[in-house]
């Protein structure tokens, strides 16, 4: 990356903190707390988990009808002011179900705005041989985030939930704030550097729907968006009220949940510059399928904190090394739109899962079975990557 860009990869981290951190995973911790002061059912809480799915779901969407009428500095943007008021406009109690269903489509919509562009906008300036670090610092927002929630929602929830909607928000903002100039330095630095992008070596740049390894990807993908549900949906509720934790436990288990996402973009990335991103894929699906499956095995204590963290640096490390595999397989220039079709596919497979996902355990007395159908969806996830067939690595190619 020319010059000292370390504002830009701060930028990325902030967006993902925003958007997925806080904008998505803070509501785990929070939908037991809801449930208990009868604010929601919990059918009702459930369906508010799945509306930032929906939301997620259409934000690709959203990117791919505007992408060449709005700058995507002014995407990024307005995904952060919508995680942002999406969180104080929650604060509000007795407001209608619809209005807190519209807000948290909202915060899925804005997160997904987030996740799709912050990355492929910020990681065609950076070396080859960087690309799964800096990759992994800007996708661990999403555990940092995660782990922020574990740690004081509970703490704020004991003084009021309104003032635990309301500190997120705030956060969202001061962040969004923090970060708002920067964002258009990233354009302006992609102007001025021309078009910079990395193709295989000796190939030419790929269509991703032409690329046989692509599709591979985007099923495994797909995949791994049921393989996370249950931990991502229902784990705190999963450890309160079905196993009767009290609330602290499980927001000690979410906050190793979001440690483990911080720490999983940052480990994944440095070995997949190392080993590759395939070989890295298999292992992290492998490792996150064991972490689903291990509240089927045993439910003491310290196992299903282990599951939690497990699950946590295999979620977003995952990501990381999927961007950072399709970018190898068909190069910058398809990357965003890769990127943009995977990440619809993923929130598609997501919806649909989590809006099942409630309809079952609102008929089931446990949520195991939730666990069984995701570690399902995991192991189809690895035979899916064992039958792509990695490019050489990439290099980069500037026009002079």
């Amino acid at each position: 990356m020319r010059g000292n860009k370390s504002s830009f990869w701060l930028a990325g981290l902030a967006a993902t903190f925003i958007g997925n951190g806080i904008g998505r995973f803070a509501y785990i911790t929070l939908m037991p707390a809801l449930i208990q002061a009868h604010w929601f059912s919990k059918e009702d809480a459930a369906q508010l988990g799945v509306a930032t799915l929906i939301g997620y779901l259409l934000g690709p969407i959203f990117i791919q009808r505007v992408i060449k009428s709005v700058s995507n500095t002014i995407l990024v943007r307005w995904g952060m002011v919508l995680c942002s008021l999406s969180y104080l406009a929650c604060s509000f109690p007795n407001m209608s179900f619809f209005w807190f269903y519209s807000w948290r489509f909202l915060a899925g919509f804005g997160g997904a705005i987030l996740m799709v562009l912050a990355a492929p906008m910020i990681l065609p300036h950076v070396s080859p041989t960087q690309r799964g670090r800096v990759a992994g610092v800007i996708f661990a927002g999403i555990g940092l985030g995660a782990a922020l929630a574990g740690l004081l929602i509970p703490v704020m929830v004991s003084i009021h939930i309104s003032f635990a909607w309301l500190t997120m928000g705030v956060t969202c903002a001061f962040l969004s704030l923090v970060t708002w100039k920067t964002w258009a330095k990233i354009s302006v630095e992609s102007a001025a550097s021309g078009d910079v992008n990395y193709s295989p070596i000796g190939e030419k740049e790929v269509k991703f729907w032409q690329n046989q390894s692509m599709w591979y990807l985007l099923i495994a993908y797909a995949c791994n968006a049921v393989g996370f549900l249950p931990h991502t949906l229902f784990w705190v509720d999963f450890l309160v009220r079905e196993l009767g934790f009290s609330l602290a436990v499980g927001g000690v288990s979410w906050s190793l949940f979001g440690i483990g996402a911080a720490l999983g973009p940052l480990l994944t990335g440095i070995l997949g510059d190392r080993w590759g991103f395939r070989r890295c894929l298999l292992v992290c699906f492998a490792l996150k399928a064991l972490g689903v499956a291990l509240p089927l095995l045993t439910t003491t204590l310290w196992v299903l904190h282990f599951s939690a963290f497990l699950v946590g640096m295999f979620t977003p490390g995952i990501v990381t090394l999927v961007s950072m595999y399709a970018l190898e397989l068909v190069g910058a220039k398809q990357h965003r739109v890769a990127w943009s079709a995977m990440t619809f596919s993923f929130a598609l497979t997501q919806a649909f899962g989590g809006f099942c996902m409630a309809l079952l355990i609102s008929h089931a007395d446990s949520y195991l079975p939730l666990y069984a159908i995701s570690v399902t969806a995991l192991v189809i996830s690895i035979f899916c990557i064992m039958a792509t067939h990695p490019q050489p690595c990439p290099q980069l190619i500037q026009k002079s």
